[in-house]
């Protein structure tokens, strides 16, 4: 309606002949917005529940606060629950506050909804209250940092440093991307600190205090499948926001988000059907 106004507004008419004005069009839309955002959360509980009926193993959960609004939200089709188990992957959850009590809920309810069944490795950026939910829930897995994330955090101030000292930096790449054990990493750490005379240095003292989150030598034995960073899970993110915006409402974030996920599922079955041919 919004777009069919704007449009003879523009096309048909003049200012003077129309009996609105923009701000008219501005104000109804404002208008619907906060109309239909008062029954969203109804209108999204009543879509999952259509999306359980067509699909016996779909799950969610919505968690309110002491005003009764949304405070997580987390939802999961039985595709992808039947994946998880393969794979330990999929899942789609919302969390207005990034704290440790949201993460612990949103990690509890995960198991609620996988049978138990915890992630054996998981990899995140650097948030702490992320770090403090996943040692509580899932104590038994292993949590890494995204290496590319620390690194390029740190050569804000190591590039600089590293240009005029050529032969650390190649000492520094060498301990890092070269120790095949936690005693070899260490101990060229320490030789390079002590041969360049760096002890004083913050970001190399930091990046040392969280070697065991990031480092691959403290990781040999885990399996991570060419995974060392975030970049998979940032580039879903990214293909996600060509679907959504933050104007949509719940129930039309789940709706694109749905579209997103049959389009990723269409792609999945046309290359198996290529792979048996």
């Amino acid at each position: 309606m919004v777009q069919i106004l704007s449009l003879i507004h523009s096309k048909n008419g003049t200012l003077s002949s129309m009996p609105y004005i923009p701000a008219d069009v501005t104000n109804l839309k404002a208008k619907y917005r906060r109309e239909s955002k008062l029954a969203d959360i109804e209108a999204k509980i009543a879509y999952f529940d259509e999306k359980a009926k067509e699909d016996p193993d779909f799950f969610y959960r919505i968690r309110l606060d002491d005003e009764d609004r949304v405070r997580n939200m987390y939802w999961v089709d039985g595709a992808a629950r039947r994946a998880y188990k393969h794979f330990q992957d999929f899942r789609m959850r919302l969390v207005r506050n990034e704290d440790t009590d949201g993460y612990i809920w949103l990690f509890k309810t995960f198991l609620e909804c996988m049978g138990g069944l915890a992630p054996m490795n998981i990899i995140t950026d650097q948030d702490f209250s992320m770090r403090a939910g996943i040692e509580e829930v899932f104590p038994l897995a292993v949590h890494r940092h995204c290496r590319w994330h620390i690194i390029k955090k740190a050569e804000e101030t190591l590039g600089p440093f590293f240009a005029d000292r050529l032969e650390l930096h190649k000492a520094f790449e060498l301990c890092v991307d070269h120790s095949l054990t936690v005693e070899e990493f260490e101990r060229s750490w320490m030789a390079m600190i002590e041969t360049y005379q760096v002890q004083d240095h913050e970001t190399l003292a930091s990046l040392w205090e969280k070697r065991m989150y990031w480092v691959q030598a403290y990781f040999m034995q885990c399996f991570f499948p060419f995974l060392q960073t975030t970049q998979r899970s940032e580039g879903f993110n990214a293909g996600l926001k060509r679907y959504v915006s933050p104007g949509n409402s719940l129930l039309q974030f789940a709706k694109q988000y749905t579209a997103l996920q049959q389009k990723i599922l269409g792609s999945e079955l046309q290359q198996e059907a290529n792979t048996a041919l």
